[in-house]
């Protein structure tokens, strides 16, 4: 064998010796023109018909061959000798073959046409092991694996339309030894990669079912490796396998079952645990299939014990090795619990999360990593997850310090995910404050979750505003684009409240500075000059000091800033006359300038007064209208492409909350007013309704919404049903809605019940309710009612109902109640829409507390504070009766049997008093595993020479005391 590779390994010597890069090519090309030579030397009388060189003895072509791999090895091109290849490919000699296929992998591709010849010589290799193997059959074996390796490597798309039978004939042959089992699955892998449509997967199913039935651990890994990459692409196909691969799972983790040969530092084989864990997360409805048949149940039974054993076993090891691969086994069996989402056993979903909140903590950095990645991703499952989570809120802003910048991404998305309602404030303050601290390469992703977290969680949008500030001022170079125009949207989008007068005076105030970032002046450019006119008599605020302030950034700004400032100019010029001398030489020398932007913005406002009447000009210049609501805002979208669709901060983000619903609501409720009343006016004005015809009146009132003339009793008999157990909620001509509700502890069942009260048929009833994230609500109704798409819904008959079920568990304290929309179509074709309410609110889940006066009057002194406490005092309806002790007892029944308050006699010190008590009660548990409830106390006091009430609650939640003094408020006044 020495003497054979002389001549190479001299060659080889050479190179390594070269000095330089020059004498390392000259080197390797005079030794391609040798081996030329010697490949075309008598190739005219000695020639085979594939044009290899017949004259060439075994030692010298193989000796050739060798030099040209090793040559394209590094690096240079190999244009020849492919015929020399294929020579020794076909030869039957084991030596010759072996470098022939090593060669045929490295310098032939799929699409040279010589390949064709050498198809025959593959084939005859890879059916060799059919035949009896003798003594020979490790040369046969090794020849076989040679073959379906070149295979892999080449895969040429003809290549493996001739060659892919005699691969899976390989694979499935009860003859093939498991080294060419192995190699045979790994080339199929390869084959079905470049040529995804190779076989059918329902007919293959069998064959992998056989396979999977191997006792040797190499072959199912590298079944499993075939398994996976076809289960990816069609998981329907292969679903049958889920047993299978179960009981092989159950076989290595609950009883070891594996030789010597496999175990890695006493762990059973981990890279096929790795890959059948992987094949199983294709399937994550396994355990919610209702109507599996005993051998499915006792395989989902398997794996959860399968699953269970691996959480409670894995610990973290002194061996970095051990470690490694436990640790890979147990993420991939926490990511099997997340793709099993709330359909999944609880007791596992907490098991994972309180294996996660230990590894969070521990030195290695691979670990902290993990885990922090897979705690986000189970905290999105469900609330009790999300709850969980919360525990490890502080280590987690100890890892946002942490040395490795991965970690750190990592911690920022968990605090992402982690953040709702309850603790938006104070995770965003800190990463507000640890954005002093952070590295540049993730100041930008820690901005744009910021600026994300504050919009979406903002009960005051004025706290908003000053989040996004106060990003500009720690770090304006990474607070993008889209962050400033999303504030100027939710400004200009909320008239409603002091937000824009707020925000004109705050920008302001932060535009006053000489040294002032760039951002800040763009947006306090544009607010400006929207909602200037707002904080315009306010001293120092005037329209020429807004003027004064801005302009002072002019020389310092670039030319998009500028723009906007021309704009803004243009507008404050148009509000205050004092300032049109200002801005008239800005203009003026714009006009010449090089940006063509500017000038022409320069040059049209400053020609606009000559060229418009005044009332042009001021319809030109006022306020924007509200910006349209996408889907996804620009913020959102942004995170999209920066992290993916499935990621777990781009879902938290997609899913709008609490705070969000409710603005939208209130948005669309004021828009709802503006276009109903523009409509009024516009049929005055043409002189009502009549004026249309029937065709016009269904194109513009479709769909129909709740007439206005019966919003009153709509409200009344929504707080009617705050606080009785039954009524109607809703009712016109087309439909009446009933409602039944009855309550315990934090738990409740609510019966609607949908009425055609027309003598026509009803159809396209739909019903969808918004989910809320402090209720857990299930919902069953008649067929087709939950149905929310186009087109679907469920048919109503004349006198007869539809019928909604839900069941409904309170799981923090809340001011507001769910929204539902009922959608109908009646024969006509015309379409109904009704927004309504249901009276779920928080006293539905009071228990009534028996307190003795000093008792009360101890824990009302305790709850004393501006956020314990809500109070409002509301006058008796001009209708009402005097205010005397009969009227006070019906008074004390609204609290007492409608806002299940006990009566705490004794306590008040004259007639015209009335104090309770109760506790509210939710499902949420507390880290003692105890459920969370909150003490309330209200006070009604009584002034009969003004007809008037004072409502007062206290509790130790701020949500809990408003929600108790609104419904005690409507109730007083419907009294």
């Amino acid at each position: 064998m020495a003497s054979q590779a002389k001549g190479l390994q001299n060659f080889i010597s050479d190179l390594r010796n070269a000095k330089s890069k020059e004498e390392e090519s000259s080197r390797v090309e005079r030794e391609l023109a040798k081996i030329r030579r010697k490949f075309a030397s008598g190739l005219s009388s000695k020639s085979n018909e594939d044009g290899s060189n017949t004259s060439l003895s075994s030692y010298q072509r193989k000796k050739y061959v060798w030099k040209l791999v090793y040559i394209h090895v590094l690096g240079y091109e190999v244009d020849f000798g492919h015929s020399e290849v294929l020579t020794l490919v076909k030869s039957n000699k084991f030596s010759e073959k072996q470098v022939g296929y090593v060669a045929l992998s490295l310098l032939l591709r799929g699409s040279d046409p010589l390949m064709n010849s050498v198809v025959n010589s593959i084939r005859s290799d890879l059916v060799a092991g059919g035949a009896s193997k003798g003594s020979n059959s490790v040369q046969i074996d090794t020849a076989q694996s040679l073959a379906l390796c070149s295979i892999a490597n080449i895969s040429g798309l003809e290549l493996i339309q001739a060659l892919h039978v005699e691969v899976q004939h390989n694979l499935v042959s009860k003859t093939s030894s498991p080294n060419v089992k192995k190699k045979s699955a790994l080339c199929l892998l390869r084959l079905v990669r470049t040529s995804p449509n190779l076989f059918a997967g329902r007919e293959f199913a069998p064959h992998i079912a056989q396979l999977l039935q191997d006792r040797h651990l190499g072959v199912l890994t590298s079944t499993m490796s075939l398994l996976n990459g076809l289960a990816v692409q069609h998981p329907t196909e292969y679903e049958t396998l889920i047993p299978y691969v179960v009981h092989i799972l159950g076989m290595l983790v609950i009883k070891k079952a594996c030789g010597k040969e496999y175990l890695y530092y006493k762990t059973p084989s981990p890279w096929l645990q790795i890959k059948l864990l992987k094949f199983l997360q294709l399937y994550p409805n396994i355990l919610a299939e209702k109507d599996a048949n005993p051998s499915s149940k006792a395989s989902t039974a398997q794996l959860t014990q399968v699953v269970q054993k691996i959480l409670t076993e894995t610990d973290v090891s002194d061996s970095i090795n051990k470690s490694n691969a436990d640790h890979a086994i147990l993420f991939e069996a926490v990511n099997l619990i997340v793709c099993w989402g709330p359909s999944g056993p609880t007791q596992l979903r907490e098991a994972a999360m309180k294996l996660l909140g230990k590894f969070i903590s521990v030195r290695e950095p691979n670990i902290r990593y993990l885990a922090l990645m897979t705690m986000a991703k189970l905290a999105q499952l469900d609330t009790g997850s999300a709850e969980g989570v919360k525990k490890h809120q502080t280590t987690v802003l100890v890892s946002l310090k942490d040395a490795d910048i991965s970690v750190r991404r990592r911690a920022l998305d968990l605090l992402f995910v982690m953040c709702d309602s309850d603790n938006a404030e104070m995770i965003v303050d800190e990463l507000v404050n640890h954005l002093v601290l952070a590295d540049a390469a993730i100041r930008e992703e820690m901005v744009l979750k910021i600026a994300i977290l504050a919009e979406k969680y903002a009960t005051d949008l004025r706290w908003y505003v000053d989040t996004i500030l106060k990003l500009i001022s720690i770090s304006g170079d990474h607070v993008s684009d889209p962050i400033w125009h999303r504030v100027v949207q939710i400004v200009t989008n909320h008239p409603q409240g002091d937000l824009q007068a707020y925000a004109a005076a705050t920008l302001l105030v932060a535009a006053s500075p000489r040294r002032c970032h760039e951002t800040a002046v763009r947006v306090a450019a544009y607010v400006l000059g929207e909602f200037g006119f707002l904080i315009a008599e306010r001293p120092g605020m005037s329209g020429e000091e807004q003027f004064r302030i801005l302009h002072q950034h002019w020389h310092s700004s670039d030319e998009t800033t500028r723009a906007i400032l021309i704009s803004t100019y243009a507008k404050l010029a148009n509000l205050y006359e004092e300032c049109r001398p200002l801005v008239a030489p800005v203009f003026a020398r714009c006009k010449n300038s090089v940006d063509v932007e500017i000038q022409q913005r320069s040059a049209e406002y400053a020609a606009m007064r000559e060229a418009f009447s005044p009332e042009a000009v001021e319809d030109l210049l006022r306020e924007m209208p509200p910006f349209e609501d996408k889907e996804q805002t620009a913020l959102e979208l942004r995170l999209k492409d920066k992290e993916g669709e499935d990621s777990a901060t781009f879902v938290k983000a997609a899913r709008p909350s609490v705070e969000q619903r409710q603005r939208a609501a209130q948005a669309a409720a004021a828009a709802r007013e503006v276009e109903e009343e523009a409509q009024r006016q516009h049929y005055e004005e043409e002189g009502g309704e009549e004026d249309y015809d029937e065709e016009d009146r269904l194109q513009d009132l479709a769909p129909v919404g709740i007439p206005k003339e019966i919003i009153p009793a709509m409200r009344k008999a929504f707080s009617n049903l705050c606080t009785c157990s039954s009524g109607v909620l809703f009712e016109n001509n087309f439909i009446q809605i009933g409602l039944k509700h009855d309550y315990q502890a934090a738990q409740g069942r609510i019966t609607v019940f949908f009425g055609n009260v027309t003598s026509n048929l009803l159809k396209h009833v739909r019903i969808s309710i918004d989910d809320c994230d402090h209720l857990r609500m299930q919902k069953q109704g008649t067929e087709g009612l939950l149905d929310d798409e186009e087109g679907g819904g469920c048919s109503v008959a004349a006198r007869t109902q539809a019928k909604l079920l839900i069941l409904v568990e309170t799981l923090a304290p809340f001011d507001d109640a769910p929204a539902m929309r009922v959608k109908f179509e009646t024969t006509e074709g015309i379409k109904h829409e009704y927004p309504l309410r249901l009276p779920i609110v928080a006293t539905c889940f009071m228990e009534p507390v028996e307190l003795a006066s000093g008792a009360f009057m101890q824990r009302w002194k305790s709850l004393e504070g501006q956020e314990r406490e809500c109070q409002e005092i509301v006058k008796a309806p001009q209708s009402a009766p005097e205010i005397d002790e009969e009227y006070m007892e019906k008074i004390r029944s609204i609290i007492t049997d409608g806002l299940h308050f006990g009566h705490c006699q004794g306590c008040d010190p004259t007639p015209w008093t009335i104090s309770g008590a109760a506790t509210y009660r939710t499902g949420s548990k507390d880290k003692n595993g105890n459920n969370i409830n909150v003490g309330c106390l209200v006070r009604v006091e009584a002034n009969p020479q003004a007809r008037a009430f004072r409502v007062t609650t206290r509790t130790l939640h701020p949500l809990c005391s408003k929600a108790v003094k609104n419904v005690a408020l409507v109730s007083i006044k419907l009294a």
